[in-house]
């Protein structure tokens, strides 16, 4: 059954929804939302680009930015958390910049 025909048969069956309602269905729906179903929903099959599938450039700015705090802080061990949805390509970029900047040093 498709995601369309059971949200009708919900109003059918219970009236009505908000649109909190409607949106919760149409995001989380388990196996049907737009959040929940299966395929890549970020690059260039999917619905929307983020910067690390254009260019690396957005993570060799952090990775600069990085080092610039590291410096900051005297050089210490500190940890970087990306906390973010896709495949680690953000993730991915500021490591390479930051190996390619370790190994030119």
């Amino acid at each position: 059954m498709q995601l369309t025909e059971i949200i009708i048969d919900k109003i059918r069956k219970e009236g009505p929804l908000s649109f909190r309602e409607f949106m919760e269905m149409c995001l989380y729906y388990p196996g049907l939302g737009y959040y929940t179903s299966a395929g890549g929903k970020i690059g260039k099959n999917g619905d929307y680009y983020t910067s690390p599938f254009l260019t690396q450039a957005f993570g060799a700015m952090i990775g600069k930015q990085l080092e610039e705090m590291w410096r900051i802080l005297g050089e210490r061990t500190f940890t970087v958390v990306e906390y973010g949805a896709g495949g680690g390509l953000l993730s991915l970029d500021i490591l390479n910049f930051l190996k390619k900047k370790c190994n030119a040093i």
